[in-house]
C-alpha cells in the first residue's frame, strides 16, 4: 500500500497522477485533511504540475536554514497541515536560519534514502519530529525505529529523534 499526507496541492495531483499510471494495483491511503483546501498558504504553481514534475516522497527545507546546514540547530520532520503551523511559529521566534523543517509526504514505502540524506545534510541538528496528536498517536510510533535504525546505519548512534 502507498499512505501519503500532501501539503501541497500539486503533490496531491501528482500523487492521484501516479496511482492512475502504475502499471500494478496498489491500494492509496490519503491521510491529508480538508482543511488544506481551504488554507492561504497551501498553494501551489502550475509549474509544479507541468510535464517533467512529479510527486515528492519528502520535500526539503528550502529557506536560509537549507543555506548553511552544518549550523542548523534542529531538523523537524512533520508531515501534512502542521507544516504550516510550524513555518509560522518559526517566523514569529526569528528562527528561519537555526530550524530546518522538512516535510514527509510519503510515508509508507518509507522513503529511507531521502530521510538518510536529510539526516546526513545536517550533521549537527537536533533531529524533532512534529505531529498535532498525543505521542501515541500519529505518525511518531511508525517514523521513530525508521529514523533510529537509519542513525545506526550512518554511525550516528549518539545522536536521536525527540
Amino acid at each position: 500500500m502507498i499512505v501519503i499526507n500532501c501539503s501541497t496541492p500539486a503533490n496531491y495531483f501528482h500523487a492521484l497522477r501516479r496511482q492512475i499510471t502504475l502499471p500494478f494495483r496498489k491500494p492509496l491511503i490519503v491521510m491529508s485533511p480538508k482543511a488544506l483546501l481551504r488554507h492561504p498558504e497551501a498553494r501551489s504553481s502550475f509549474d509544479d504540475m507541468i510535464e517533467g514534475t512529479e510527486f515528492q516522497r519528502l520535500i526539503s527545507e528550502k529557506g536560509l536554514a537549507a543555506e548553511n546546514p552544518e549550523k542548523t540547530s534542529t531538523l523537524v520532520f512533520c508531515t501534512g497541515k502542521v507544516y504550516y503551523e510550524l513555518l509560522k511559529e518559526r517566523a514569529a521566534r526569528n528562527l528561519q536560519e537555526d530550524v530546518a523543517i522538512t516535510r514527509l509526504e510519503q510515508l509508507c514505502p518509507f522513503p529511507w534514502d531521502l530521510v538518510t540524506e536529510e539526516i546526513k545534510k545536517y550533521p549537527n541538528a537536533r533531529l524533532v519530529w512534529s505531529q498535532e496528536e498525543h505521542k501515541n498517536q500519529g505518525g511518531w510510533s511508525f517514523f521513530d525505529p525508521h529514523v533510529l535504525t537509519i542513525l545506526e546505519h550512518l554511525g550516528q548512534e549518539h545522536r536521536h529523534l525527540q
